[in-house]
């Protein structure tokens, strides 16, 4: 009885710290990128589908993470949707921010019972668990709406499950936790797939148990795939970024030249994978995830490292389980180039294993008769050196989520279009149960140009609000008025991530261009530029841009079988327009735009009459 109390004050303790992080750290809600998307995606599986339908034009509400289908009237966030499933079912509770806590706490007493299924004392379990309630990553991964705490739990209940497998039921519930980690991460599924199934490799008579409890979650991997791409083996991930980011194939898993995104991941390409991704970048990244992981597992890396000592002493024993599965998992993530890390997310590849070497590390505090300082040096760590990350973390980007519904509540708004001026901002604001500015607010992206005024006519000029975030943090989020200008101007970037029939595109900077940005096409690719306006049958320019003297040969069309195709060479360096005859009477079908040779990038669509003369 003492040691159950002790074990429920821990995982009290870790869902109470973890709230405390999200209060004090991300200031109240989800802050980084990609745990906005998680967010709308869970919002989207609550109101009942892995899409939301969007009206035209859907630039406005198209943009980073999300998929475009049905000719862009429905997006669906990529990321795998095991988490996001198990976040909706918090959104519909009205308590989406209490579940990466009650996973905080779910974990503590997995990290306890997997330690007593590999034959550890109740010292060693309990002291593995008091690890895991000090851990400051762990604290981070289960306070933002990120899968990496579930992805943790996961991992550490199924082979918890496994070893524990004298019964079906517990082959099945090991099962269940790896079909829900396959769709959640697959990589780590994959990982901790191969070390089950090495456990299991002798009992065969619970193989049927296993395999069925996995298949509710694959299955809803394929549906999410099947929906989002129209294939059931279909990447989202690989899909998206075939279409929105350059050269082909640079998100794929595997080493090679070509390997390493232009734009999503730009910075870290440039200045480590300049020539592809090979052996010395491999082991670069690999090594770089390790030492981070000795940081996240215990908030200090020498008392982390305690757990190889453990690994070699008890190498026959059941322990030898857990340095299985953290090889496993760090080399199976070897083939992807980007190391994923940021200042307190740590190795976030790794996450899944933090349990595994706070068990070790338990286990070797207590041969080496130091369990009694293994917890006050995790603190003390943190308070002194490990807090910075953290704190870098609270203050980047504003400090604060960059959409925080009181913001709009306290304006007394509750109906109306309300724009925003970022991605995290409109993951965070857009309900997918609002279609229309009459049933509450319509989130929808502020691109400073013609696409903001034509939302606003369809609608027939809602109240229309803008969500102004300073990214400085010095001025506090303000809901002002905004009606949006009459311009002519279609910014091409606004259509990012844009709508082709083949080939990819992504926003570069051209100093000529209107804004200085402009939409880059590479060769054999056709843009779908969607133009509504009814200017636009008397006549349209396009905007060109290159960077280099090189020229680039275009074909322009409109949608249409009365079309003739327009094939002119545009010269480069420097911004230049390309005269397109009117659009065929009938419907308002979209111009196609497409890079036959060369290279260069779209700069913007106008209806003719719109151009000043000469």
């Amino acid at each position: 009885m003492r040691r159950r109390l002790t074990l429920a004050a821990l995982c009290l303790l870790a869902f109470a710290l973890s709230c405390a992080y999200v209060r004090f750290y991300l200031r109240g809600g989800p802050r980084i990128i990609d745990a906005t998307s998680y967010f709308l995606a869970a919002r989207s599986l609550a109101a009942g589908s892995f899409t939301f339908s969007v009206p035209d034009p859907s630039a406005a509400f198209r943009g980073r993470f999300l998929l475009a289908t049905d000719d862009g009237h429905a997006l669906g966030v990529i990321f795998p949707p095991g988490y996001p499933f198990v976040l909706s079912l918090a959104v519909r509770l009205g308590a989406p921010l209490l579940l990466g806590p009650a996973l905080g706490a779910a974990l503590v007493a997995a990290t306890y019972a997997l330690a007593r299924a590999l034959g550890q004392s109740a010292k060693v379990a309990m002291l593995a668990s008091a690890l895991s309630v000090c851990s400051a990553a762990l604290r981070y991964h289960t306070a933002d709406t990120m899968s990496h705490g579930l992805s943790a739990l996961l991992a550490t209940s199924a082979l918890a499950a496994a070893l524990r497998a004298e019964r079906r039921a517990f082959a099945g519930a090991a099962g269940l936790c790896l079909g829900l980690l396959i769709a959640t991460r697959p990589v780590s599924g994959a990982a901790m797939g191969v070390l089950v199934a090495w456990v299991l490799r002798r009992r065969w008579q619970h193989w049927p148990a296993l395999l069925l409890g996995g298949l509710p979650g694959v299955l809803l991997l394929l549906f999410q795939q099947r929906a989002l791409t129209g294939e059931w083996l279909g990447s989202t991930q690989l899909a998206y970024y075939a279409v929105s980011d350059a050269p082909a194939g640079c998100f794929r898993y595997g080493f090679g030249a070509g390997v390493g995104c232009r734009f999503e991941h730009g910075d870290y390409v440039a200045r480590y994978l300049p020539d592809g991704f090979g052996a010395y970048h491999a082991l670069r990244t690999l090594l770089v995830r390790l030492w981070l992981f000795t940081t996240d597992a215990t908030n200090l890396a020498p008392l982390t490292l305690l757990g190889a000592y453990a690994l070699a002493r008890h190498r026959r024993s059941p322990l030898a389980w857990l340095g299985l599965g953290i090889a496993l998992q760090a080399l199976l993530y070897v083939p992807f180039y980007f190391d994923g890390n940021y200042p307190g997310g740590g190795a976030r590849f790794l996450c899944e294993v933090i349990p595994f070497a706070q068990i070790l590390v338990a286990r070797a505090a207590w041969d080496l008769r130091l369990g009694w300082l293994a917890v006050p040096g995790a603190l003390l760590t943190f308070a002194l050196h490990g807090h910075r990350a953290h704190t870098e973390l609270a203050r980047r980007e504003g400090g604060r989520p960059m959409f925080e519904p009181s913001v709009v509540s306290a304006a007394g708004i509750t109906r109306g279009l309300l724009w925003v001026d970022t991605d995290h901002g409109f993951n965070l604001g857009h309900d997918p149960r609002v279609k229309t500015p009459n049933q509450g607010w319509l989130v929808a992206r502020r691109r400073g140009d013609a696409h903001d005024r034509e939302l606003y006519d369809l609608f027939g000029a809602p109240p229309s609000y803008r969500y102004v975030f300073d990214a400085s943090g010095r001025n506090p989020p303000a809901l002002v008025g905004y009606v949006p200008p009459a311009v002519p101007k279609l910014e091409a970037e606004a259509e990012w991530p844009a709508l082709v029939d083949g080939g990819s595109t992504y926003p570069v900077h051209v100093p000529c261009a209107s804004g200085g940005r402009a939409l880059r096409l590479q060769p054999g690719t056709r843009l779908v530029f969607p133009a509504a306006s009814p200017e636009l049958d008397r006549g349209a320019v396009l905007g060109w841009a290159a960077k280099t003297p090189a020229g680039a040969r275009l074909e322009v069309r409109w949608q249409s079988p009365l079309s003739a195709p327009l094939q002119t060479t545009v010269a480069g360096p420097g911004c230049a327009q390309v005269r397109v005859p009117g659009r065929p009477p009938g419907a308002r079908s979209p111009l196609l735009v497409e890079l036959l040779s060369g290279e260069g990038a779209v700069d913007f669509v106008m209806p003719a009459a719109a151009v000043p003369p000469g």
